[in-house]
């Protein structure tokens, strides 16, 4: 549900509103209603659209963001292109206030950090994990390519206990390996063909993260492998 009430923060407006999970009103959006194996999980994202970092990645045909299911799916839902917009402008803009940002009900177990973007700066990586240290009983799952960015944020502030960082490989068929010893788990994508040639073991594809959470686990597989969609 949507307030007619707004934040101001440095001079621009952002909707107050309410998700499901949360018990208190926030301009930062959270994705409540996701669907497919997203459902049920709340989800905290910035869009590819404007982000320089994802648009260039897009330009690269050897990238997996050339191949951005992301992009479609803003372009073609305008209200999360929006919402993921909005957020984009006010992860990055400043350091939020602690009551500014989303508090999750007790019940919410895990919450993904970025459906549909990346960090683009360290002002939003600092959101992200005062976000996390903000709720100690939720398990925030962390995916991104830009890492440099995150460990800059982390060597600052410090990381969460309850945050599990994932790098992402930026290309398909190359697995990713860890940057910085503040990854937890890396994450890659691979075509049929490799698959079947190098006997690839694809351990991402459940139907439901909800019921899966092998990416929320510190303790389950280091690498995660999908297929190329």
């Amino acid at each position: 549900m949507t307030s007619k009430k707004t934040f101001t923060v440095n001079g621009k407006e952002y909707i107050d509103r309410k998700s499901k999970y949360a018990v208190n009103h926030s301009p930062v959006h959270v994705s409540d209603d996701m669907s497919g194996k997203m459902k049920d999980v709340p989800s905290i994202s910035t869009s590819c659209l404007c982000n320089p970092v994802c648009l260039k990645r897009m330009q690269d045909g050897e990238s997996i963001c050339a191949k951005c299911f992301a992009a479609a799916t803003l372009e073609r839902y305008t209200a999360a292109g929006a919402a993921t917009e909005s957020n984009t402008i006010l992860l990055n803009d400043t350091v939020l206030p602690l009551d500014m940002l989303p508090k999750f009900k007790p019940g919410v177990e895990i919450v993904r950090v970025e459906s549909f973007g990346d960090v683009a700066s360290v002002t939003q990586a600092i959101n992200y994990a005062n976000m996390a240290r903000s709720n100690p009983h939720v398990v925030f799952a962390w995916w991104t390519k830009n890492v440099p960015i995150v460990a800059k944020a982390f060597d600052a502030v410090g990381k969460p206990k309850n945050v599990v960082l994932i790098e992402s490989s930026p290309k398909v068929n190359v697995p990713a390996t860890p940057s910085s010893h503040y990854v937890d788990k890396v994450f890659t994508v691979y075509d049929g063909e490799t698959i079947a040639r190098n006997h690839v073991r694809i351990n991402c594809g459940a139907r439901s993260c909800n019921t899966c959470r092998r990416c929320y686990k510190k303790t389950t597989a280091k690498a995660i492998a999908e297929r190329l969609k």
